[in-house]
Order: structure tokens, then C-alpha cells, then sequence
């Protein structure tokens, strides 16, 4: 793979199906407005060998020469639409998350689409978001739902607790950008807290004013980071993924932290993640905790 990416592109994942360009014209207008360069990245699987005999290195060649038309293409795409946009492509022999990772050393954000053709065919069943969303060190958009570009002027964040105040910081310096308000959600479930006995009105009413409480102290730290965006807080007694999946309704982006799996493959992200990527109705951010 040959490419030049520096720190702060924006790395989008292309195959030429619709969803992805709906994920690519989300990313350029990002980097328009982020005032980063865009860099397209498509992977191929295996470079041709002319080695292997004229018939399937044939077929390589093809499937590569289609390829980089596509990523011509898209290229062409992005800067027609952000004129003065820095774009870069690159056509990866390598399948689509390794494809998307390593273009996406040092970048500001990775973005893929929902469904599509090839190396990113099955990406809400973890082949390629989850992975990728595993690895990374920078913040994945995975564009998805009926709103694509900012249309409500909301973003909404999930908090659990202290350790999500890098994710509060990220919905808010991208609210700065959009001029956009941020609408923090903590989700917390009663029964949850106290086991299985009825519990006294008392100890649920301080029991919500802890969790208000420990919204407002993970938030409002993390507020004075983009203190231009206008925030507003949220407790609700719900399952987290019931909250954001409902509040996505009317949001342009759902932010959510990609809390570190175990286990090599690191495929298992929890399933409040799960959850908002199959039924969120905008796209969702997911930023990693490391």
C-alpha cells in the first residue's frame, strides 16, 4: 500500500455502493468543516501476481483497475462538492479493516458506512466497524439512519461515568463546529441499584440525585473544552441503549464510548454499543477509552 497521510486527515472507507457514499460525503463535509485533509481508502484483498497464471491475474488486474476508477471517483465526488478540500486516495491490498487502520495512523477521525459491497459488506454484523472500532486510537463515525449531514442542531452523548469524559469532549468540540447544542444522557435503572425489593421513595429520589450528580461532575469538566456549545443535562431511568437509540430520533449524532473487549480478536464491545450501531436513526460516534 502506498500513501501520505499526515495528523489530522479524516479517513473515510469506500466501496462504491450507496451507504458508502453517503459515509464519504458525511466525512468531506466534515474535513470542510474540521479544516483537515480527506483521505478515501478502498481494500482489495491481495495484490496481483502475474506469477499466478494469466487467468486469475487477470481477474487481479481488473478488480484493481475498477477499484482505482471507483476511488477516482470519489475523490472527484469530495472535491467537487468542498471546493479548496485536500483529498487523498489510497488503494489497499489488504482487507477492508487492516485497509482502514493503517491509512489511519495519526488521523483525527475514521469514517465508514452501514452496508455495502466487498470488504465492508457485513459491517453491522462486526466484521469491519467492530474491528476497527476495537484497534483504533482515533474516533470512528459510522454513518447510518435517516440523517446523514446536521440537520437538528443536536448531539446527543451517553454518559455511564467519569471515564466518559473523553467521549463528553468530543461531542462537544464537534457541537463548537456545527453550532450544534449537546444533550448529555445518563440512563440508570432503579431496580438495578437496590436488587430485587421494592424500594422506598427516599432512596430512589437519592439515588437519582447521585447519578445527577455524577453526570454534572463528568460533564461540566469536560464543558470547559468547548464551554461555546451550549449543554444541557439528562437523567433518565431507562437501559442506556433504550435512551440513546429513542433520543437519536432527533439528533444528528449519537456519541457513545467504545469501551475496550477482551480477548485477541476484539471483537466484543458491549452491548449498549451493539445496540445504538443496529438501531440508532443518525449516525454514532464511537471513541475509544485508550
Amino acid at each position: 500500500m502506498t500513501t501520505s497521510t499526515w495528523a489530522g486527515d479524516i479517513v473515510v472507507g469506500v466501496d462504491g455502493s450507496e451507504d458508502s457514499d453517503r459515509a464519504l460525503d458525511w466525512a468531506a463535509a466534515e474535513a470542510d468543516r474540521h479544516g483537515s485533509a480527506l483521505h478515501i481508502v478502498h481494500g482489495v484483498g491481495a495484490a496481483p501476481d502475474p506469477d499466478k497464471g494469466t487467468g486469475p491475474a487477470d481477474g487481479d488486474l481488473l478488480t484493481a483497475q475498477a477499484a482505482r476508477s471507483m476511488l477516482d471517483e470519489a475523490g472527484e465526488r469530495a472535491a467537487r462538492e468542498h471546493p479548496g478540500l485536500k483529498v487523498t486516495t489510497t488503494l489497499a491490498y489488504e482487507e477492508g479493516p487492516q485497509a482502514v487502520l493503517a491509512a489511519a495512523a495519526g488521523a483525527a477521525l475514521i469514517v465508514l458506512g452501514t452496508r455495502g459491497r466487498g470488504g465492508f459488506a457485513a459491517l453491522l454484523l462486526g466484521s469491519v466497524a467492530l474491528r476497527v472500532a476495537a484497534h483504533t486510537t482515533c474516533p470512528l463515525v459510522v454513518v447510518r439512519g435517516e440523517r446523514a449531514r446536521p440537520a437538528i442542531g443536536t448531539v446527543v452523548v451517553g454518559v455511564q461515568d467519569e471515564m466518559d469524559a473523553q467521549t463528553v469532549r468530543f461531542a462537544l468540540t464537534t457541537a463548537a463546529r456545527w453550532h450544534a447544542s449537546v444533550r448529555a444522557l445518563h440512563a440508570w435503572q432503579p431496580l438495578g441499584e437496590v436488587g430485587l425489593m421494592a424500594t422506598q421513595v427516599d432512596t430512589v429520589h437519592e439515588l437519582r440525585e447521585a447519578h445527577a450528580a455524577l453526570l454534572s461532575h463528568t460533564v461540566e469538566a469536560a464543558h470547559l473544552t468547548a464551554p461555546e456549545a451550549p449543554l444541557s443535562q439528562e437523567v433518565v431511568v431507562s437501559r442506556p441503549a433504550v435512551a440513546l437509540v429513542e433520543a437519536s430520533a432527533e439528533a444528528d449524532l449519537v456519541v457513545v464510548a467504545a469501551h475496550r473487549p477482551h480477548g485477541p480478536l476484539g471483537l466484543r464491545l458491549g452491548p449498549v454499543v451493539h445496540a445504538v450501531l443496529h438501531h440508532s436513526r443518525c449516525p454514532v460516534a464511537l471513541v475509544p477509552d485508550r
